[in-house]
């Protein structure tokens, strides 16, 4: 399947690319964002000044920009904990007391503290030339309320999608809670499609009980409802600017798998498309019919079904024996 629809939608990618935000950028582009490389454009906000450089050095800068500076909900100079493991530093100070009663704390040993620049992403975004976002991730180790409180004209006006890392443990001192993510996400028109789960054994019994532990923290991902999705091309002002839009819902939709509410979408706005163009999308939407669907009703599927997934339980991988969790998020394995 062709997410950019074929040759006659190239042109509304040519003038606008897909733009992905990511905000806690460390590590690059995240795999399941690689198949849509062809037509994105990336923004990157990584508050830590080494991986910043790393990321600066490597990007190709027709398709990505990194900038050094954090997100929040108001101008701002934080305290960034650096940590021993780089992927757990945080605005927030590390919970040690709740951290050491699972392996490895030491990643969580903060090595030294530094200043950094803190604004909010509505007034960032303009100042480095970002004007239209289509999705925003955020990976910021418990920093997510604010910097979602700092984006609202953003996820109002422009965002279809976010991808954000929500806590149901308390692994940070005064961290986001993931009830009120979810909440504010929802109060500006989102919905949520999916978590990917991520589960931690206590150290006393890492090597007992079955392969999860306790469920620490996820990534969720949310879409704008049919309803503020449509509100949202309204306030758009031509039917160019709303085919854009449009377009890259589609995109991402498809890029996480979700075959089903793309259609939903294309139906409901397909009058914006001339014919030739709309049965382009068509067509690759209606294209792949998951192999699990074609697969007819047999006596014994259920019974297979439960002998798999014994399998899976015995096989299941984790790091160490002691943490686990999702592979992918979305519907693409």
């Amino acid at each position: 399947m062709d997410l950019y629809f074929g040759v006659r939608a190239q042109r509304y990618y040519e003038q606008a690319p897909l733009t992905l935000v990511d905000v806690g950028a460390r590590g690059g582009l995240q795999p399941n964002w690689k198949p849509a490389a062809r037509h994105l454009r990336v923004v990157g906000f990584e508050p830590d000044a080494v991986e910043h450089a790393r990321l600066a050095r490597d990007a190709d800068p027709q398709r990505a920009v990194y900038i050094n500076a954090a997100a929040w909900n108001a101008p701002a100079t934080l305290t960034l904990n650096v940590t021993r493991d780089g992927g757990t530093s945080s605005l927030h100070q590390p919970n040690v007391e709740f951290l050491g009663r699972f392996p490895r704390v030491e990643r969580f040993d903060v090595v030294k503290r530094v200043g950094i620049a803190a604004d909010r992403l509505d007034t960032l975004l303009p100042r480095n030339g970002v004007t239209d976002t289509d999705f925003i991730k955020i990976d910021t180790q418990g920093a997510e309320l604010p910097i979602l409180q700092g984006a609202t004209g953003t996820l109002a006006d422009d965002v279809f999608g976010v991808e954000v890392e929500v806590q149901f443990a308390p692994l940070y001192v005064g961290q986001s809670a993931y009830g009120d993510v979810d909440t504010l996400l929802r109060d500006h028109g989102f919905q949520l499609f999916d978590l990917r789960h991520s589960y931690w054994k206590r150290a006393a019994g890492a090597r007992f009980g079955g392969p999860k532990g306790q469920l620490v923290f996820a990534d969720a991902l949310y879409f704008k409802t049919e309803e503020a999705f449509a509100q949202q091309l309204a306030r758009l002002e031509d039917d160019d600017a709303r085919r854009v839009k449009l377009l890259h819902a589609l995109t991402i939709a498809l890029l996480y798998g979700y075959a089903d509410y793309a259609i939903e979408l294309f139906e409901a706005h397909r009058a914006l498309l001339d014919a030739a163009l709309a049965a382009d999308i068509h067509r690759e939407l209606t294209s792949e019919i998951d192999f699990a669907l074609r697969l007819p009703h047999f006596r014994g599927r259920g019974w297979l079904s439960q002998l798999f997934y014994r399998v899976h339980r015995v096989l299941y991988p984790t790091f160490e024996g002691w943490a686990s969790g999702g592979r992918r998020i979305g519907n693409i394995e």
